[in-house]
Protein backbone atom coordinates (compact mmCIF):
# COMPACT_ATOMS: atom_id res chain seq x y z
CA UNK A 1 0.00 0.00 0.00
CA UNK A 2 2.81 2.10 -0.36
CA UNK A 3 3.27 2.98 3.42
CA UNK A 4 -0.18 5.10 3.00
CA UNK A 5 -3.02 4.15 5.70
CA UNK A 6 -5.78 4.12 3.49
CA UNK A 7 -6.15 2.52 -0.08
CA UNK A 8 -5.69 5.02 -2.87
CA UNK A 9 -8.30 6.07 -4.63
CA UNK A 10 -6.14 6.10 -8.30
CA UNK A 11 -9.45 6.88 -10.11
CA UNK A 12 -9.07 10.60 -8.59
CA UNK A 13 -5.44 11.01 -10.29
CA UNK A 14 -6.89 10.10 -13.74
CA UNK A 15 -7.45 13.37 -15.79
CA UNK A 16 -10.73 14.45 -16.18
CA UNK A 17 -11.22 13.19 -19.81
CA UNK A 18 -9.67 9.81 -18.79
CA UNK A 19 -12.88 9.29 -16.26
CA UNK A 20 -16.08 7.16 -17.01
CA UNK A 21 -18.74 9.77 -18.36
CA UNK A 22 -20.74 9.05 -15.08
CA UNK A 23 -18.14 9.80 -13.01
CA UNK A 24 -17.29 13.30 -14.85
CA UNK A 25 -21.12 14.56 -14.74
CA UNK A 26 -21.14 13.87 -11.13
CA UNK A 27 -17.74 15.47 -10.12
CA UNK A 28 -18.83 18.50 -12.29
CA UNK A 29 -23.05 18.51 -11.28
CA UNK A 30 -22.64 17.66 -7.56
CA UNK A 31 -19.04 18.63 -6.21
CA UNK A 32 -18.67 21.69 -8.62
CA UNK A 33 -15.31 20.22 -10.07
CA UNK A 34 -13.98 21.56 -13.57
CA UNK A 35 -11.61 20.60 -15.77
CA UNK A 36 -9.34 22.63 -14.47
CA UNK A 37 -9.67 22.29 -10.83
CA UNK A 38 -10.18 18.65 -11.18
CA UNK A 39 -6.64 18.34 -13.08
CA UNK A 40 -4.68 20.70 -10.74
CA UNK A 41 -4.63 18.17 -6.96
CA UNK A 42 -6.07 20.10 -4.29
CA UNK A 43 -7.01 23.16 -6.72
CA UNK A 44 -10.75 22.34 -5.88
CA UNK A 45 -13.12 24.65 -3.80
CA UNK A 46 -14.88 21.17 -2.52
CA UNK A 47 -11.32 19.42 -1.22
CA UNK A 48 -10.86 22.69 1.23
CA UNK A 49 -13.82 20.51 3.29
CA UNK A 50 -13.52 17.40 5.18
CA UNK A 51 -16.34 14.80 5.01
CA UNK A 52 -17.94 15.92 7.88
CA UNK A 53 -19.01 19.83 6.50
CA UNK A 54 -20.46 17.74 3.39
CA UNK A 55 -24.51 18.39 2.47
CA UNK A 56 -26.22 15.29 2.37
CA UNK A 57 -26.38 15.73 -1.66
CA UNK A 58 -22.74 16.13 -1.83
CA UNK A 59 -22.18 12.73 0.43
CA UNK A 60 -24.57 10.60 -1.51
CA UNK A 61 -22.88 12.16 -4.75
CA UNK A 62 -19.00 11.42 -3.36
CA UNK A 63 -20.33 7.83 -2.29
CA UNK A 64 -21.66 7.11 -5.65
CA UNK A 65 -18.08 7.55 -7.39
CA UNK A 66 -16.34 5.70 -4.72
CA UNK A 67 -15.23 7.63 -2.17
CA UNK A 68 -16.13 7.40 2.00
CA UNK A 69 -15.46 9.53 4.92
CA UNK A 70 -11.61 8.31 5.45
CA UNK A 71 -10.60 8.24 1.81
CA UNK A 72 -11.54 11.73 1.34
CA UNK A 73 -10.55 12.77 4.42
CA UNK A 74 -6.91 11.28 3.78
CA UNK A 75 -6.13 12.01 0.33
CA UNK A 76 -8.52 14.80 -0.62
CA UNK A 77 -8.69 16.84 2.54
CA UNK A 78 -5.26 15.27 4.19
CA UNK A 79 -7.40 16.61 7.84
CA UNK A 80 -6.23 20.25 6.49
CA UNK A 81 -9.94 21.48 7.51
CA UNK A 82 -9.94 19.70 10.72
CA UNK A 83 -9.58 21.73 14.13
CA UNK A 84 -5.83 20.95 15.72
CA UNK A 85 -8.33 19.59 18.85
CA UNK A 86 -9.79 17.08 16.28
CA UNK A 87 -5.76 16.29 15.32
CA UNK A 88 -4.87 14.92 18.46
CA UNK A 89 -7.94 13.52 19.27
CA UNK A 90 -7.31 11.09 16.25
CA UNK A 91 -3.80 11.03 16.74
CA UNK A 92 -2.98 13.03 13.58
CA UNK A 93 -1.06 16.19 15.30
CA UNK A 94 1.68 13.59 15.96
CA UNK A 95 2.11 13.62 11.76
CA UNK A 96 2.09 17.25 11.38
CA UNK A 97 3.83 18.15 14.08
CA UNK A 98 6.50 16.60 12.46
CA UNK A 99 6.27 18.42 10.13
CA UNK A 100 7.04 21.70 12.12
CA UNK A 101 3.38 22.90 12.56
CA UNK A 102 1.94 24.21 15.81
CA UNK A 103 -1.41 24.84 17.33
CA UNK A 104 -1.16 28.42 16.78
CA UNK A 105 0.59 27.98 13.26
CA UNK A 106 -2.47 25.82 12.55
CA UNK A 107 -4.83 28.46 13.56
CA UNK A 108 -3.03 31.09 11.61
CA UNK A 109 -2.43 32.66 14.37
CA UNK A 110 1.63 32.05 13.67
CA UNK A 111 3.75 31.62 10.80
CA UNK A 112 3.55 28.25 8.86
CA UNK A 113 6.28 26.00 8.82
CA UNK A 114 8.98 25.48 6.28
CA UNK A 115 7.89 22.34 4.86
CA UNK A 116 4.59 24.12 3.36
CA UNK A 117 6.77 26.04 1.08
CA UNK A 118 9.14 23.51 0.28
CA UNK A 119 8.69 20.83 -2.84
CA UNK A 120 8.27 16.84 -2.00
CA UNK A 121 11.96 16.45 -3.34
CA UNK A 122 13.11 19.16 -0.75
CA UNK A 123 11.97 17.15 2.48
CA UNK A 124 13.69 15.10 4.58
CA UNK A 125 13.11 11.56 4.55
CA UNK A 126 11.49 11.80 7.68
CA UNK A 127 9.41 14.36 6.95
CA UNK A 128 8.19 12.41 4.01
CA UNK A 129 7.55 9.30 6.10
CA UNK A 130 5.02 11.33 8.23
CA UNK A 131 3.58 13.40 5.23
CA UNK A 132 2.64 10.02 3.36
CA UNK A 133 1.08 8.94 6.06
CA UNK A 134 -1.68 11.86 5.93
CA UNK A 135 -1.76 10.26 2.31
CA UNK A 136 0.32 13.07 0.52
CA UNK A 137 2.85 11.51 -1.90
CA UNK A 138 4.97 13.81 -4.42
CA UNK A 139 1.72 14.17 -6.98
CA UNK A 140 -0.74 15.87 -4.64
CA UNK A 141 2.06 17.43 -2.08
CA UNK A 142 3.28 18.98 -5.08
CA UNK A 143 -0.36 20.01 -6.49
CA UNK A 144 0.69 19.16 -9.95
CA UNK A 145 -1.12 19.71 -13.24
CA UNK A 146 -2.11 15.82 -14.32
CA UNK A 147 -3.49 17.71 -17.27
CA UNK A 148 -1.42 16.31 -20.49
CA UNK A 149 0.76 18.40 -21.65
CA UNK A 150 2.21 17.58 -25.37
CA UNK A 151 4.04 20.83 -26.09
CA UNK A 152 6.54 23.14 -25.36
CA UNK A 153 5.72 24.90 -22.35
CA UNK A 154 6.14 24.21 -18.57
CA UNK A 155 2.46 23.97 -17.72
CA UNK A 156 -0.36 23.04 -20.15
CA UNK A 157 -1.36 26.20 -22.06
CA UNK A 158 -4.69 27.75 -20.91
CA UNK A 159 -6.69 27.51 -24.07
CA UNK A 160 -9.55 30.60 -23.28
CA UNK A 161 -6.94 32.97 -22.43
CA UNK A 162 -5.70 32.72 -26.27
CA UNK A 163 -8.77 32.28 -27.77
CA UNK A 164 -10.03 35.88 -29.33
CA UNK A 165 -12.59 37.71 -27.32
CA UNK A 166 -15.29 37.01 -30.27
CA UNK A 167 -15.21 33.25 -28.98
CA UNK A 168 -15.33 33.55 -25.79
CA UNK A 169 -19.13 32.56 -23.95
CA UNK A 170 -20.91 35.46 -22.60
CA UNK A 171 -19.70 34.41 -19.45
CA UNK A 172 -16.47 34.07 -20.03
CA UNK A 173 -16.59 37.69 -21.67
CA UNK A 174 -18.43 39.12 -18.08
CA UNK A 175 -15.68 37.24 -15.65
CA UNK A 176 -12.83 38.84 -17.77
CA UNK A 177 -14.24 42.31 -17.73
CA UNK A 178 -15.42 42.81 -14.25
CA UNK A 179 -13.16 41.87 -11.44
CA UNK A 180 -10.20 41.36 -13.88
CA UNK A 181 -10.92 44.65 -15.93
CA UNK A 182 -10.22 43.24 -19.21
CA UNK A 183 -12.02 44.71 -21.96
CA UNK A 184 -11.93 43.18 -25.93
CA UNK A 185 -8.61 45.14 -26.89
CA UNK A 186 -6.64 44.19 -23.73
CA UNK A 187 -7.87 40.68 -23.69
CA UNK A 188 -6.40 40.31 -27.31
CA UNK A 189 -3.21 41.98 -26.81
CA UNK A 190 -1.40 40.25 -24.92
CA UNK A 191 0.95 41.85 -21.85
CA UNK A 192 -1.01 45.21 -22.33
CA UNK A 193 -3.73 44.47 -19.47
CA UNK A 194 -2.66 46.37 -15.70
CA UNK A 195 -3.99 43.25 -14.34
CA UNK A 196 -1.29 41.04 -16.41
CA UNK A 197 1.60 43.20 -14.58
CA UNK A 198 0.24 41.32 -11.11
CA UNK A 199 1.76 38.25 -9.61
CA UNK A 200 -0.88 35.36 -8.42
CA UNK A 201 -0.23 36.42 -4.57
CA UNK A 202 -1.01 39.97 -5.46
CA UNK A 203 -4.58 39.20 -6.92
CA UNK A 204 -7.61 39.40 -4.52
CA UNK A 205 -9.53 36.56 -3.77
CA UNK A 206 -11.88 37.38 -5.81
CA UNK A 207 -9.85 37.95 -8.99
CA UNK A 208 -8.02 34.47 -8.28
CA UNK A 209 -11.89 33.30 -8.25
CA UNK A 210 -12.46 34.36 -11.44
CA UNK A 211 -9.33 33.23 -12.85
CA UNK A 212 -9.36 30.23 -12.19
CA UNK A 213 -13.23 30.29 -14.13
CA UNK A 214 -11.16 31.00 -16.67
CA UNK A 215 -8.95 28.20 -16.68
CA UNK A 216 -5.88 29.70 -14.84
CA UNK A 217 -4.63 28.81 -11.24
CA UNK A 218 -1.39 30.32 -9.57
CA UNK A 219 1.46 28.53 -11.94
CA UNK A 220 -0.23 29.18 -14.99
CA UNK A 221 -1.04 33.06 -14.19
CA UNK A 222 2.26 33.61 -13.20
CA UNK A 223 4.16 31.91 -16.02
CA UNK A 224 1.64 33.14 -18.67
CA UNK A 225 0.56 35.91 -17.97
CA UNK A 226 2.85 37.75 -15.40
CA UNK A 227 5.99 36.20 -17.26
CA UNK A 228 7.65 36.46 -12.91
CA UNK A 229 8.05 39.75 -13.58
CA UNK A 230 6.38 40.69 -10.56
CA UNK A 231 8.77 38.24 -8.34
CA UNK A 232 11.97 39.45 -6.58
CA UNK A 233 15.20 37.80 -8.21
CA UNK A 234 16.62 35.98 -5.74
CA UNK A 235 13.08 34.14 -5.31
CA UNK A 236 12.95 32.93 -8.99
CA UNK A 237 14.41 29.19 -8.51
CA UNK A 238 15.89 26.65 -10.96
CA UNK A 239 15.27 26.76 -15.12
CA UNK A 240 13.10 29.88 -14.61
CA UNK A 241 16.10 32.03 -13.48
CA UNK A 242 18.25 30.60 -16.28
CA UNK A 243 15.79 31.24 -18.87
CA UNK A 244 15.89 35.11 -18.17
CA UNK A 245 19.78 35.00 -17.85
CA UNK A 246 19.78 33.86 -21.24
CA UNK A 247 17.22 36.10 -22.17
CA UNK A 248 19.80 38.97 -21.14
CA UNK A 249 18.56 39.72 -17.50
CA UNK A 250 21.04 39.87 -14.81
CA UNK A 251 20.05 40.70 -10.86
CA UNK A 252 20.91 44.36 -11.41
CA UNK A 253 18.63 44.63 -14.53
CA UNK A 254 15.96 43.07 -13.51
CA UNK A 255 15.33 45.31 -9.97
CA UNK A 256 15.48 48.24 -12.30
CA UNK A 257 13.30 46.64 -14.58
CA UNK A 258 15.68 47.30 -17.94
CA UNK A 259 14.99 45.23 -20.43
CA UNK A 260 17.70 43.13 -22.29
CA UNK A 261 18.14 44.13 -26.47
CA UNK A 262 16.65 40.51 -26.84
CA UNK A 263 13.16 41.91 -25.80
CA UNK A 264 13.59 44.27 -28.51
CA UNK A 265 13.36 41.67 -31.28
CA UNK A 266 10.58 40.07 -32.93
CA UNK A 267 9.84 36.76 -32.01
CA UNK A 268 12.15 35.17 -35.21
CA UNK A 269 14.93 37.04 -35.20
CA UNK A 270 15.66 35.07 -31.28
CA UNK A 271 18.03 32.24 -31.68
CA UNK A 272 16.83 28.92 -31.22
CA UNK A 273 18.48 28.90 -27.63
CA UNK A 274 16.49 31.82 -27.16
CA UNK A 275 13.36 30.79 -28.14
CA UNK A 276 13.60 27.83 -26.16
CA UNK A 277 14.48 29.67 -23.18
CA UNK A 278 11.57 32.33 -23.76
CA UNK A 279 9.06 28.92 -24.03
CA UNK A 280 9.99 27.97 -20.45
CA UNK A 281 8.51 31.25 -18.78
CA UNK A 282 6.01 31.11 -21.16
CA UNK A 283 6.81 33.39 -24.31
CA UNK A 284 5.83 32.14 -27.55
CA UNK A 285 5.22 34.24 -31.19
CA UNK A 286 2.27 35.87 -30.47
CA UNK A 287 2.65 36.95 -26.70
CA UNK A 288 6.48 38.74 -27.13
CA UNK A 289 7.01 41.74 -26.03
CA UNK A 290 9.26 42.53 -29.08
CA UNK A 291 6.79 41.75 -32.03
CA UNK A 292 6.45 45.47 -33.28
CA UNK A 293 2.41 44.65 -34.21
CA UNK A 294 -0.31 44.18 -31.78
CA UNK A 295 -1.70 40.94 -31.96
CA UNK A 296 -5.02 41.25 -33.06
CA UNK A 297 -6.28 37.46 -31.87
CA UNK A 298 -9.76 37.72 -33.39
CA UNK A 299 -8.44 38.01 -36.67
CA UNK A 300 -5.30 35.84 -36.55
CA UNK A 301 -5.52 32.90 -38.55
CA UNK A 302 -2.36 30.46 -36.84
CA UNK A 303 -3.55 27.67 -34.84
CA UNK A 304 -1.46 29.20 -31.90
CA UNK A 305 -3.49 31.81 -31.14
CA UNK A 306 -6.41 29.34 -29.62
CA UNK A 307 -4.28 26.69 -28.65
CA UNK A 308 -5.84 24.04 -30.46
CA UNK A 309 -7.93 25.31 -33.60
CA UNK A 310 -7.26 27.25 -36.95
CA UNK A 311 -9.97 29.83 -37.25
CA UNK A 312 -10.63 31.56 -40.27
CA UNK A 313 -11.21 35.46 -40.65
CA UNK A 314 -14.99 35.74 -39.33
CA UNK A 315 -13.38 33.28 -36.49
CA UNK A 316 -15.08 30.49 -37.13
CA UNK A 317 -12.91 27.27 -36.62
CA UNK A 318 -11.64 25.16 -39.12
CA UNK A 319 -10.22 21.67 -39.24
CA UNK A 320 -6.34 21.36 -38.87
CA UNK A 321 -4.10 18.28 -38.86
CA UNK A 322 -2.66 19.16 -35.60
CA UNK A 323 -1.19 21.24 -33.27
CA UNK A 324 1.56 20.61 -31.24
CA UNK A 325 0.70 23.02 -28.40
CA UNK A 326 -2.19 20.46 -27.00
CA UNK A 327 -3.85 22.10 -24.09
CA UNK A 328 -5.76 18.78 -23.82
CA UNK A 329 -5.87 15.00 -25.26
CA UNK A 330 -7.83 12.03 -23.91
CA UNK A 331 -4.37 10.37 -23.60
CA UNK A 332 -0.95 11.74 -22.25
CA UNK A 333 0.83 12.10 -19.46
CA UNK A 334 0.67 14.17 -17.04
CA UNK A 335 2.00 18.05 -17.65
CA UNK A 336 5.67 18.45 -16.84
CA UNK A 337 6.76 20.93 -13.74
CA UNK A 338 9.00 23.56 -13.62
CA UNK A 339 10.27 24.71 -9.81
CA UNK A 340 9.59 28.83 -10.53
CA UNK A 341 9.94 29.35 -6.86
CA UNK A 342 6.15 29.81 -6.46
CA UNK A 343 3.80 26.64 -5.56
CA UNK A 344 0.92 26.44 -3.91
CA UNK A 345 1.52 25.42 -0.11
CA UNK A 346 -0.06 22.69 2.09
CA UNK A 347 -1.22 24.79 4.64
CA UNK A 348 -5.04 24.39 6.08
CA UNK A 349 -7.62 26.13 4.79
CA UNK A 350 -8.48 29.19 5.74
CA UNK A 351 -11.60 29.47 4.46
CA UNK A 352 -14.62 27.24 3.77
CA UNK A 353 -16.91 26.71 1.04
CA UNK A 354 -20.29 27.96 1.89
CA UNK A 355 -23.20 25.76 1.92
CA UNK A 356 -26.48 27.84 1.03
CA UNK A 357 -29.77 26.29 1.98
CA UNK A 358 -27.90 23.04 2.98
CA UNK A 359 -27.67 21.16 6.37
CA UNK A 360 -24.57 20.14 7.38
CA UNK A 361 -24.82 15.98 8.05
CA UNK A 362 -23.32 14.07 10.56
CA UNK A 363 -20.32 12.20 9.23
CA UNK A 364 -21.00 8.86 7.19
CA UNK A 365 -18.39 6.74 8.96
CA UNK A 366 -18.17 6.83 12.70
CA UNK A 367 -15.40 8.39 14.72
CA UNK A 368 -14.46 4.73 16.19
CA UNK A 369 -13.84 3.71 12.25
CA UNK A 370 -11.90 6.63 11.39
CA UNK A 371 -10.11 5.48 14.83
CA UNK A 372 -9.45 1.57 13.41
CA UNK A 373 -8.27 2.98 10.11
CA UNK A 374 -5.96 5.58 11.20
CA UNK A 375 -4.92 3.41 13.95
CA UNK A 376 -1.35 2.98 12.54
CA UNK A 377 -0.83 6.23 13.94
CA UNK A 378 -2.44 5.86 17.80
Amino acid sequence: NGGFPIMKPDFRFDHWWKLDDEVREIADKSLKYSELTWNVLGLGAVEARDWMRFTSSEVEAAESIGWNQATWDCWINHFRSYSWENLVFYGLDFEYAALGWTEFSWDGSADAPSSSDRSWDELSEDEKDHATKLCYFEDNWDMIDITPNNGKFPYPKPKSRFSPWNELSDDEKEIAAESLQYSGKTWNSYGVAEIESKGWDELTPLQQSDAIRLGLYERTWDCFQNHYHSKRWISLEGEVRDAFRVLGWDENGWAANFRPPSYENKWGRLSEMEQTFANRICYFEDNWPGQAEEVKAENKTDASVAGDGVFDEDGTEVETGGNEEQDTSETGEKGNQIDSGSSESNTPSGTQEENSGSKWVSPAVPATLLMTAFGAWL
